[in-house]
C-alpha cells in the first residue's frame, strides 16, 4: 500500500546555520576528550618543568616561577591551537567532505561556526582546568618564597634588570588570576577565528600554518614590548598577562573586548569566504 504524499512532511526548515546542533555534536567529539586531555597534561608537565627545578633553587622568589611558567605555557598554547586548526576547514576542502556537507540540508556558515565553537569550548577547558590546578601550588610558593631583603638589595633591585622581572612580586588575587585566565582564553579564541579565515581564503595548509604560526609569533613577541597593556588588541593580552606575573596592575577589560571583537570579524569573515568558496 502506497503512502499518501499528504502524510510525509515536507522539510522547509532554512537559514544560514541550519544543522548546526548536528554539526557541532561532531565537533565536539573531535576535540572531546582526546585533544582537550592532552592539551591539559601539556599545560601540566609545562608547570611541573618549571616548579620542579624552581624548588631546587635557594633563592625561590614568586616571580621567576610566575613568569616563566606563563610564558612557556602561552607559547605552548599558541602553537597548539594553530597546528589544531589549522586544516579544520582547508582540510575538509581537500578531503571533499566539505562539499559532501553541504550537499546535505546543511548551511555552509553552519559548517564553520561549527568548527569555531567547538575549538572555542575545547580552549577553555584547556586554559581553566591546568590554570586553577597551578593557583593552589602558586598560593604555596608564594608563601615559600623568600620575600626579605636587605637595604643594600632594595638599591640592587632598583639597578639591575631582575627588578624589572618580578623576582619580588605578589601572587594575584583568585578574581585578578580567573580575569587572567579569561584573557588568555580570548587571545586563543582569536587565534582559532584566525586560522578558520585563513582556511577559507588560502589554498595551501602548509600557508596556512605559516601564516598562523607568524601571527601567534607576532603576538607572543609583543609581550615583551611594554605600553601594550592597554592596548584593545591581542597583543594588549600577551602584555598584560605578562604584567600582572610581575605584579602590576593591567587593565584587561580593553584588550579582551577588543580581541573578542576581532575575533567575530574573522569569523564573518571566514563564513562569507566559505560561502563564496568552490568546494570541488
Amino acid at each position: 500500500m502506497m503512502t499518501e504524499a499528504a502524510a510525509l512532511d515536507r522539510i522547509t526548515r532554512a537559514g544560514p546555520f541550519r544543522g548546526f546542533p548536528g554539526l557541532l555534536g561532531v565537533e565536539l567529539r573531535v576535540w572531546f576528550p582526546w585533544r582537550v586531555l592532552f592539551l591539559i597534561v601539556a599545560g601540566l608537565s609545562v608547570f611541573a618543568l618549571i616548579y620542579v627545578p624552581w624548588r631546587g633553587f635557594e633563592v625561590n622568589q614568586l616571580g621567576p616561577l610566575m613568569i616563566w611558567f606563563l610564558t612557556f605555557w602561552i607559547m605552548m598554547l599558541l602553537v597548539s591551537t594553530v597546528a589544531l586548526t589549522e586544516g579544520a576547514v582547508l582540510g575538509e576542502i581537500e578531503r571533499g567532505t566539505a562539499s559532501w556537507l553541504v550537499a546535505m540540508p546543511i548551511a555552509r556558515p553552519a559548517v564553520i561556526l561549527a568548527k569555531f565553537a567547538a575549538a572555542a569550548m575545547g580552549l577553555a577547558v584547556t586554559v581553566f582546568v591546568p590554570g586553577a590546578a597551578a593557583y593552589p601550588v602558586l598560593a604555596d610558593a608564594s608563601e615559600r618564597g623568600i620575600t626579605d631583603f636587605s637595604v643594600q638589595e632594595v638599591f640592587e633591585l632598583a639597578e639591575i634588570p631582575i627588578g624589572q622581572w618580578g623576582a619580588y612580586t605578589r601572587l594575584p588575587s583568585w578574581g585578578t588570576y580567573v580575569a587572567m585566565l579569561l584573557s588568555l582564553w580570548a587571545l586563543l579564541v582569536f587565534v582559532a577565528a584566525l586560522m578558520m579565515f585563513l582556511g577559507s581564503v588560502v589554498r595551501s595548509r602548509t600557508a596556512v600554518f605559516g601564516l598562523g604560526l607568524g601571527a601567534a609569533g607576532i603576538v607572543f613577541a609583543s609581550a615583551f614590548i611594554p605600553g601594550l597593556a592597554s592596548s584593545a588588541t591581542p597583543a594588549g593580552i600577551a602584555r598584560a598577562v605578562i604584567d600582572i606575573a610581575q605584579g602590576k596592575e593591567a587593565a584587561l577589560m580593553a584588550p579582551v573586548m577588543g580581541t573578542l571583537l576581532a575575533s567575530g570579524a574573522a569569523l564573518v569573515l571566514a563564513m562569507w569566504s566559505f560561502n563564496r568558496r568552490e568546494l570541488t
